[in-house]
This record gives C-alpha cells, sequence and structure tokens, in this order.
C-alpha cells in the first residue's frame, strides 16, 4: 500500500524527532477513546511486547490506560491497527504510519519496523489527559543500520532501573545499539562466576577521601537488561578492555600482569602502564574463559574488546613478550598488540561472535574480519573503510557527550572538548574521501559517554539529553532532509517530552559577563539565552531563583556589590544550571611607579599534593627563580607541586581586562591584591574567568598554581576589552 497518493501537502510541521522520510498532513485530528481496540494481523511475532510497550507508554504520557487486550475481529472506528507487509521491498527497519479519521494503522514487515512506527505515534500524541492525534501519512525507514549510544559504567557505576531508563530513552529516538563499557583500570562490572575476584576485589576501588567506592551487575542482573534492551528492539554489545586497560583485572589476578606483583584498581583517571601480558598463554586462557561467559549473556554479533591507549613499555621490558615477537615473527610492540587481537578474534570467530575495537587496532595490522570504531577523529575510518572493513564513526569532534555543551566557565566541570547541539547535528558519518563503494563500509554512527566527571544518573541525563536528539536525526535521517532552523522548532515539543519522561535534560544557562566581575563606579550586566520560548529569571540576594522571582528584559545597572543567580526556565518546565555571577564593587587600582625592575616574575616552588590553597605553607619550599612566562618550569624533577608566583604586570593601555584559567587543580589569581579567579578543590578542569578595568602602569599580581600530576597543566590568558584570548606575553612580565 502506498500512503502517499494524496493531494495534501507534505509539512515539516510535525515535531518528530528523528525526521521521518517522507511525511504528509491533512486537516483535523484523531480523538481516540480509553476503550480503544488493538488489531493485529496476522504474522506478527512480537504482538504482545508492542501491546504492552504501547499501552505503558501512552499511560506515561497522557495517564489514559488503553487495553493490554489484543482484538482478533478487525473494528470499524476507535483502533490502532498494525498489519505485516510481506513485500521484500520493505527493509526490516522500514514503516508506514497513518491517522485519519478511523484511527490508525501501522505497517511494517518486522518487529522493528512496528517499534519505530510506534515512536512515532507517540511522538504525535499530546500531552495531555486524551488520546488526540493530528491526521498523518509517514512513510519512514533509516539512513544508517547502527545508531549507538554508550555508557561507561566502571568510571562512576549506575543502577540497574538507571541503565533501563537510558535505554528507555534510546528506544524514544529509534537508537538501536548499547554499547556497554564494562572493564577499565577504575572498576570491573560484571560477574565472571569462573574468576570471583574480579567482583571481589576488581569492583572496587579505595577512593582519595580513603572512602569504598564500586558494584557490579550479576549474571541475572544482565541478563534481565539485555531482555529489556531486546523488547525495544536495541542489541545490547558488551566491551570487556584488552589489552589495555585492565588495571582492575590485574588487581583481582596479578599473575596476568608482565611483572607480578600487588595493584590496586585506579582512583584517578588516565593511562597506565600496567596491562595484560601478551607473553603468557595464562593471559590467553584467562580472557577466552571470560568471553565464554560474555557470550553466553550477551546474543549480540559483536563482542568488543577495546584495543585502544595501550601503553607498550612493560612489553618492551618484558622477557616474555620479547620471546613472543620473537618466536611470532613480529617486528615489534605494535604487531604484538595486533597478534593478541587477532588472536582473541579468531577465538571469537570460531563461536560464531564477531569483534569491534577502537581504532587502535588498526596499529600493526588489522584482525581479519574486525569491525572499527573510529574516535580518534575520522581518519582510522576511512583507512579501515578503503581496507574494505565495517566502520562505526565516533569521533571525538562530534560524538563524545562527555565535552562541553555550552561555554565552560557556565556549565558544571566536564573533560574538556566542545560540542553543543548544533556541532552534534552538523555531523556527517560518511567522510567525503570515501567513494561510493566504500561509503557502503560506514555502518553508522554513536555517541561516547565517558563517566569521568560524571557522578550521578542525573548529571549522565544532562550531558545527554537533548544532544541524544540531534544525534538520532543524524543517523536515521537522509543528509538532505535535515535543517537546522527545523529541527530547533521540533526540539520544542521534545524538551516537554523530555521534562515528561523526567529526563535531566541540559537547557543554557544565562549568558553574560564573567562568573567574577569588578567595578569602580557602576556596572551594566546584559544576559542573554539563545533558546526559543525561554525566560531570564534572576535573584540579587543570594536566593535561588524561582517562577516568581524577577524576568530579565533589559541589561541590569549595578551600583554596589552584588552576588546575581540567575537561571533560564524554558516553556516545557525544564530549566538550566543556576549561574552565579560576582559583581564587585571597589576603589579604582592606582598603578605603582616602581623605576627599577627586571623582566619576569619571581617563583617558588612548595612540593607536597594540595586540594586547598590554605594548606601552603613555606615549610616545603625547594626552589625559588624566575620565570619568563606563566608555566610550570620543565626542569622540576617533583610529580606534584604548588608554584607561587610574584611580581608586576605592566598595562600597555587603559581596558577593561578578562583573566582566564584552565586546569584541573587548585588555583588563584591575584591582580592590585583583588581575587580575580580563586579554585580550589579536585577535578574542576573548566575555564574560570575574572574581569577588572585597569589603566596604563604596573600592578601587583599573584599566582598560586597547583599540580598533582605529573600530567598536570595550568594555562593563564587573557583579553582586552572582550578581543581574543591570548597568552600574557613576557614583556609585561617584571619583578
Amino acid at each position: 500500500m502506498n500512503p502517499f497518493n494524496s493531494d495534501a501537502q507534505t509539512s515539516n510541521s510535525i515535531g518528530i524527532i528523528p525526521k521521518p522520510s517522507r511525511i504528509i498532513t491533512t486537516k483535523g485530528s484523531l480523538l481516540l477513546k480509553e476503550d480503544v481496540k488493538i488489531f493485529f494481523s496476522e504474522g506478527i511475532e512480537d504482538e504482545k511486547v508492542l501491546l504492552s510497550y504501547l499501552s505503558d507508554q501512552i499511560n506515561q504520557l497522557t495517564g489514559v490506560r488503553i487495553p493490554k487486550k489484543i482484538t482478533r475481529k478487525l473494528p470499524a472506528s476507535n483502533k490502532i491497527i498494525f498489519k505485516k507487509v510481506n513485500d521484500e521491498n520493505w527493509g526490516e527497519e522500514e514503516y508506514s504510519l497513518i491517522v485519519d479519521v478511523t484511527g490508525v494503522l501501522i505497517e511494517a514487515n518486522s518487529g522493528k519496523g512496528f517499534f519505530y512506527g510506534i515512536q512515532s505515534l507517540l511522538q504525535l500524541v499530546s500531552l495531555n489527559a486524551e488520546l488526540k492525534i493530528p491526521y498523518v501519512k509517514i512513510l519512514d525507514e533509516p539512513r544508517y543500520s547502527y545508531r549507538g549510544m554508550h555508557l561507561d559504567v566502571c568510571r562512576h557505576f549506575f543502577s540497574v532501573d538507571f541503565i533501563k531508563k537510558y535505554i528507555d530513552l534510546m528506544a524514544m529516538y529509534k537508537m538501536n545499539t548499547f554499547h556497554w563499557h564494562l572493564t577499565e583500570d577504575q572498576g570491573w562490572r560484571i560477574e565472571i562466576k569462573k574468576y570471583p575476584k574480579l567482583t571481589e576485589i576488581g569492583a572496587w576501588r579505595i577512593e582519595k577521601d580513603g572512602s569504598r567506592y564500586g558494584g557490579f551487575y550479576t549474571q541475572d542482573q544482565i541478563k534481565e537488561i539485555v531482555k529489556y534492551a531486546a523488547d525495544r528492539f536495541i542489541t545490547v554489545i558488551p566491551e570487556i578492555e584488552l589489552p589495555g586497560h585492565s588495571v582492575a583485572a590485574l588487581s583481582a589476578y596479578p599473575y596476568l600482569a608482565c611483572t607480578e606483583g600487588l595493584f590496586n584498581v585506579e582512583n584517578e583517571w588516565g593511562v597506565f602502564d600496567d596491562v595484560y601480558c601478551a607473553g603468557k598463554e595464562t593471559t590467553f586462557e584467562f580472557l577466552q574463559n571470560v568471553l565464554l561467559e560474555v557470550i553466553d549473556l550477551f546474543p549480540s554479533e559483536y563482542i568488543h574488546i577495546g584495543g585502544d591507549e595501550c601503553p607498550k613499555s612493560n612489553w618492551a621490558s618484558c622477557p616474555l613478550c620479547q620471546k613472543r615477537i620473537k618466536e611470532e615473527g613480529l617486528k615489534d610492540e605494535h604487531e604484538l598488540q595486533s597478534y593478541f587481537i587477532q588472536r582473541i578474534e579468531k577465538f571469537l570467530i570460531s563461536k560464531n561472535r564477531k569483534i569491534i575495537g577502537w581504532d587502535e587496532i588498526l596499529e600493526g595490522g588489522l584482525a581479519p574480519e574486525a569491525t572499527v570504531m573510529s574516535w580518534r577523529g575520522t581518519e582510522g575510518g576511512i583507512q579501515a573503510a578503503k581496507q574494505q572493513h565495517d566502520v562505526i564513526m565516533t569521533p571525538g569532534s562530534h560524538c563524545y557527550f562527555d565535552h562541553y555543551q555550552d561555554e565552560n566557565y557556565i556549565e558544571p566541570t566536564a573533560i574538556g572538548g566542545f560540542s553543543p547541539l548544533k556541532k552534534v547535528y552538523e555531523f556527517e558519518p560518511t567522510p567525503s574521501e570515501l567513494n561510493e563503494d566504500e561509503a557502503k563500509y560506514i555502518l553508522g554512527a554513536q555517541a561516547n559517554v565517558w563517566t569521568e566527571y560524571m557522578h550521578t544518573s542525573d548529571r549522565v541525563e544532562y550531558m545527554v539529553a537533548p544532544r541524544i536528539c540531534a544525534l538520532a536525526e543524524v543517523v536515521w535521517s537522509a543528509k538532505d532532509q535535515r535543517n537546522w532552523a527545523d529541527f530547533q522548532l521540533r526540539m520544542n515539543h521534545h524538551y516537554e517530552l523530555l521534562h515528561k519522561k523526567e529526563i535531566n535534560s541540559f537547557i543554557q544557562a544565562p549568558h553574560g559577563g564573567v562568573n567574577r566581575n569588578f567595578f569602580f563606579d557602576r556596572m551594566k550586566l546584559p544576559l542573554e539565552v539563545k533558546l526559543q520560548n525561554t525566560e531570564i529569571r534572576y535573584t540579587l540576594d543570594g536566593s535561588k531563583p524561582d517562577v516568581n522571582s524577577k524576568i530579565y528584559t533589559e541589561p541590569l545597572v549595578l551600583k554596589n556589590t552584588t552576588s546575581i543567580k540567575t537561571q533560564t526556565f524554558h516553556q516545557s518546565g525544564l530549566k538550566s544550571k543556576i549561574r552565579n555571577i560576582e559583581c564587585i564593587k571597589i576603589l579604582p587600582l592606582v598603578p605603582d611607579t616602581i623605576s627599577e625592575l627586571a623582566q619576569g616574575l619571581r617563583y617558588k616552588i612548595i612540593k607536597g599534593k594540595f586540594n586547598n590553597l590554605n594548606e601552603l605553607t613555606n615549610d616545603e619550599v625547594m626552589e625559588c627563580g624566575v620565570l619568563d612566562k606563566i608555566k610550570f618550569p620543565k626542569d622540576i624533577e617533583e610529580d606534584c607541586y604548588a608554584m607561587e608566583i610574584t611580581g608586576f604586570l605592566k598595562i600597555d593601555k587603559k581596558a577593561t581586562y578578562t583573566f582566564f584559567n584552565y586546569a584541573v587543580d587548585p588555583v588563584q589569581i591575584s591582580i592590585g591584591g583583588h581575587v580575580l579567579i580563586n579554585q580550589e578543590g579536585l577535578n574542576s578542569r573548566y575555564e574560570r574567568r575574572g574581569r577588572i578595568h585597569l589603566d596604563e602602569g604596573l600592578y601587583p599580581i599573584k599566582i598560586i598554581m597547583v599540580k598533582n600530576t605529573p600530567y598536570a597543566n595550568q594555562q593563564v590568558s587573557w583579553c582586552s576589552n572582550y578581543f581574543y584570548q591570548i597568552p600574557i606575553n613576557s614583556e609585561n612580565l617584571f619583578h
């Protein structure tokens, strides 16, 4: 049946995400009664699953309870009909949806198609206590076969209930693959009965405050989640990391490492040298036994084996690994990793499974039937596709949902990066470098949710929604159908849906000013939000904004020191994070008139690891000197220390100056005795800003920077009159 034999016009007004292939609307709407009849034609195997899901979702959205009863006689009206299409030209995920005066008709040739038809229907239902649906005809199918969402449960652990909620969010947007990251340096999260210490020891770590943190999923819980996902036509792909990111496993079974010894489950983020020994047969025996249990739990065609970020220094010094290289005729440690991956692949192929690995598995030679997940840009995916290997695109530039989605001085702490909603929406999974034949190897795309800075499920939701909506449209809808302005309009309905579903979605906080501002006489503070159907509310007394707080209509004029709390309120009921803006009135700064100065700033190094700046004393001063730039000296042997920098900042031009700092560790920046930036505590990775007006001349500057890890860095920069941010030049630094 072709539902498009109609004189009606194709419409962009229907608020479905992802956007269907073809839509036709006509005037009018259908009002179904609560005793609606549900009819399934013969040959639909998943009818009970589909009916139960439809009934529960309609009840959640509208409060209306439709009967979970299948009618065997075709009703004349007040009906929802599921009709199987016996046409080999229809795709497995294709469906049509017709809503007219007689009722609802969903056609497909598989449970997947019917399920996606249900999703579109649910997005059309009005969010009130009635089943009102606009008249519409839809014919739809996805662009890509792989539409994935990833979740790291190792850096932080999440409950079974939240995993189900995450799967429900995926289902809502027709995503069909859940990549479950189950093992890491920071925790082993899957019960393996042959190796109980993996969860007795490897699932738990001692945090820096001495507390015990962790958890794991029993095999019964995993079976429960896999079935829950299958009922939503989502495949669960487990990831068992190897040969790197394996410290949690080594803490349970140290004999698997190159150097046997005591290992502790990591309580820091990063890449660690201790990995599985590639020279020991016991390593492969262990991994094969683990994978046998994984295979029994997950019916997925694929097993993800990681393969990324594997340091090879231990292999280079390990006699057994070097013996393996020699015996196998390998060139180096990179080829040893390829040997490792190919050996695991051969085992999994013997069990009728395939491997997926991060794009590092290209190094040293690609395993024969491996699928590559391209995360370090698109280059790995291009290379694999040209070698006729399947590819899933997940570049950090667009698909890492642990990246900031707004200015990082406004947003809660994230790992870095910048991937706002529009950037995700503009992602194109198939690179232009591929010809038509090579492009066929691009299966689709996936968003990755690494949870170093997501301590709670609430934060995971905040980082995922609404970006999942943008990615869903990227992987489902035709490239030429995507339109940012149209997507924004449709998102208004979806903010309401997300709020109804109790998803803690990101809403942009008000922009304007910096978080710490200094002024002399009066200050004008403009605020704005680039999101439709919103209003900005604020308070000046330190209280949290609410629906009764003042609405922002024009720039605030401040004459005294004021602490402003401001928040975006969306018409859906969703709200942004509260933004705190300090505006501090001070006396005008008078430049110093010191004549004899040398270039550079004085510094002293204070040995130790510091989470708070008040812990600093002069008892552990280990070195003093002069710096020509604001940065850690290269020749300090200690891994952890604080550095106190003092001197004068030369201002060449009267202007308003904004100072910036970006770092993980504590920092304090003072100009003329006023603290512009003050950040304490751990893992506060975001940009700090302070703003002050300075006349031409010299001003005392004091900076305290902490380096709590060997790889830590501190960046200090500035700009004048709101122009581009640049490093502070040595010509402006004196002592």
